[in-house]
């Protein structure tokens, strides 16, 4: 289980694959590797354009940091743009939306079956765990398992569980602008406080149509799968381009997410 403050998930379950020197998923560790403290081997969910900006000291032998924290163990999810099948390894840029970045997946010499080879294909959602790399002053991660997206949920949810401990990490856990209370939701502990509206601050300064978007979401009975923006204009009376001006208020500020697509819409609980 990988721990940020109050926020606790467990690790992906996942098995298998090539390890680049990773030995993070088992196996044993000797000598310094065994020796290095618990924080530096802590996966961390993250989004290609951290990566990208992540910072390195001492050229390509010194650890990334993320906001401020060393980094070497990374899980994050992506569209398969190219694939690059080679003798021992499989590359493959994935395109998170933030950015592009480079895959490589070593292939066990002992093992010549076809899991072994690229299993995926190109406009595919991958999960990917690995760990950060630097050749050449090119950065890539070296995977230790890739597994397939089965629900596009997954992309959602890891997007938010980025920015969750991005903001662990850069706001500290505490409740900003004075909200007492009420930054936290209600709910205890410091998850609402990680973002700095809660909402009863957002709501006291959002457009009409924003609040009656809100509460309505808030207050609807539909499935995870979530509302559409036309039934959300008919049933609140307002017209679809309040709707959608509504939603992209919403959006830019994090009460709601999409879900089957850019015209549906539900509500991030807990925040």
């Amino acid at each position: 289980m990988t721990t940020y403050g109050g926020y606790s998930r467990t690790t992906y379950g996942a098995a298998g694959g090539g390890d680049d020197g990773g030995g993070f998923f088992g196996g044993s560790q000797g000598g310094s590797q065994a020796a290095k403290p618990v924080n530096d081997e802590s996966l961390r969910p993250v989004t290609v354009k951290q990566i990208i900006d992540a910072e390195q000291a001492f050229g390509s032998d010194g650890p990334f940091r993320i906001d401020g924290v060393d980094v070497t163990q990374v899980t994050f999810v992506g569209m398969v743009r190219q694939i690059n099948p080679q003798t021992t390894n499989i590359t493959y840029r994935l395109d998170d939306g933030t950015g592009i970045m480079e895959v490589k997946l070593w292939l066990d010499p002992d093992k010549q079956d076809s899991e072994s080879r690229a299993a995926f294909t190109e406009e595919q959602y991958v999960r990917v765990w690995g760990r950060l790399k630097s050749f050449g002053n090119k950065r890539h991660v070296g995977a230790h398992v890739i597994k397939p997206v089965a629900d596009f949920n997954e992309v959602n949810y890891h997007l938010l569980e980025a920015a969750y401990v991005h903001l662990f990490f850069t706001k500290g856990g505490l409740a900003l602008g004075g909200e007492g209370g009420n930054a936290a939701g209600g709910g205890g502990g410091n998850e609402g406080g990680m973002f700095v509206d809660s909402n009863d601050a957002f709501l006291r300064n959002a457009s009409a149509a924003a609040k009656k978007v809100y509460q309505y979401l808030n207050q609807s009975e539909e499935s995870n799968e979530g509302v559409n923006s036309h039934n959300i204009a008919r049933d609140t009376g307002l017209s679809f381009q309040d709707v959608t001006a509504a939603a992209e208020e919403l959006l830019g500020h994090g009460k709601i997410y999409t879900t089957l697509d850019d015209e549906t819409f539900a509500i991030l609980q807990g925040f």
